[in-house]
């Protein structure tokens, strides 16, 4: 199972840009799913969304596979999203 880290607000999914540094940030934002970061598990994308994305930013987890996505809410745990 891979998911990626899509902003609700902008449309644009996570990348990391292979900086490691704590002081700076470690995603840029691409346009398309598949050139976003693969997360091997959803504690993964859950745990990079939470720590590492824009803290002031919208997230939502979505499973490539499925389709299912997860969204964060105001206490800062994600749930899965219900669609009609």
């Amino acid at each position: 199972m891979t998911c990626v880290i899509h902003n609700v607000e902008t449309g644009t999914y996570l990348k990391h840009n292979g900086n490691f540094e704590i002081e700076q940030y470690g995603y840029d934002d691409v346009e398309k799913q598949e050139d976003a970061e693969q997360f091997s598990s959803l504690q993964h994308a859950f745990y990079a969304a939470t720590w590492y994305a824009d803290m002031f930013e919208k997230w939502r987890v979505i499973v490539t596979q499925t389709g299912i996505s997860y969204v964060k809410g105001e206490t800062g745990k994600f749930s899965r999203e219900v669609t009609a």
